[in-house]
């Protein structure tokens, strides 16, 4: 199995001295995403606030969690509660999709979830049940129905608090700290707003921070530069919208934020060592026009 560092334009994870940032989506409280991998990645031992539920729906990976080694074939469910350190190994053709719910939220809309863990063995009921949901949040959230999304979500938090729950105890940093929550808010700022126009003196004004400790702050946190993680923001939903859209290049590249074409060829072959239309032949997708 070959590995190779985490490449951050397929999937974008950030950690902070082991300690994975988690921008939620708005005040959902939730994050949900359905990635695909062209490559190998490996993303190093880390671990976070957030319950983290994963469902590998094509091809395969492999996590140590809590210093036990997992493999995870087509159809394995995965839980890590909040604190487990883990790291990933995925390989090449995954297609996965990734549930992180903020632990103070969880334990604040069931209260008997507060100091316990979760633990999917031995309930296979249970596990199709949120296999089956995560399918149906997946599915409603790019149709562009949150609400549906969301509702299925909430149906997921109910089986973890009513037929999952375990003795045990879990880590939780708090973080009282300006900067994190600055960098958090840029992030979500981003995730938002990739496909217009971003410049450090929008996100100064927004913020209330002179732009150079925005740039400063950002840069020691996460390990990148706002524009790197911009880019990298674009460079992913461009990926996404290459594989299930039948949208042109040039309709992607502007949909995407790229200023032209020319600069979304060149940012893209950067990256994955080919155009996008030389990704889409290779993938045999064509456009609509």
């Amino acid at each position: 199995m070959r590995k190779t560092a985490a490449n951050k334009d397929v999937h974008t994870r950030h950690v902070i001295k082991n300690h994975e940032l988690v921008s939620y989506q708005g005040s959902d409280h939730y994050v949900l995403r359905h990635n695909f991998y062209d490559v190998d990645v490996y993303m190093e031992d880390h671990w976070h606030n957030s319950v983290e539920i994963t469902y590998v729906v094509n091809g395969s990976k492999s996590q140590t969690i809590k210093k036990k080694r997992v493999q995870a074939p087509k159809g394995t469910l995965l839980i890590v509660n909040s604190g487990d350190s883990h790291d990933v190994q995925v390989d090449a053709g995954l297609e996965g999709i990734v549930l992180l719910v903020e632990r103070s939220y969880l334990d604040f809309l069931a209260p008997q979830c507060k100091n316990r863990v979760f633990d999917l063995a031995g309930n296979e009921q249970a596990k199709n049940r949120i296999v089956d949901l995560l399918l149906r949040a997946v599915a409603t959230q790019e149709k562009g129905d949150r609400l549906g999304a969301k509702i299925a979500i909430l149906q997921i938090l109910e089986v973890l608090a009513n037929e999952l729950l375990m003795d045990g105890s879990y880590q939780q940093e708090k973080h009282d700290d300006d900067a994190y929550n600055l960098v958090l808010a840029i992030q979500e700022y981003i995730d938002y707003n990739y496909a217009t126009k971003i410049s450090l003196d929008d996100l100064a004004q927004i913020t209330s921070y002179n732009k150079t400790y925005l740039a400063t702050v950002f840069k020691k946190k996460v390990g990148l530069t706002i524009f790197e993680y911009l880019k990298n923001k674009r460079l992913e939903q461009s990926l996404y919208e290459l594989k299930t859209t039948r949208l042109t290049i040039v309709e992607i590249a502007l949909n995407c934020g790229f200023s032209n074409i020319q600069a979304f060829n060149t940012q893209f072959k950067a990256a994955y060592a080919m155009t996008p239309n030389e990704y889409r032949k290779k993938r045999n997708i064509s456009s609509s026009k």
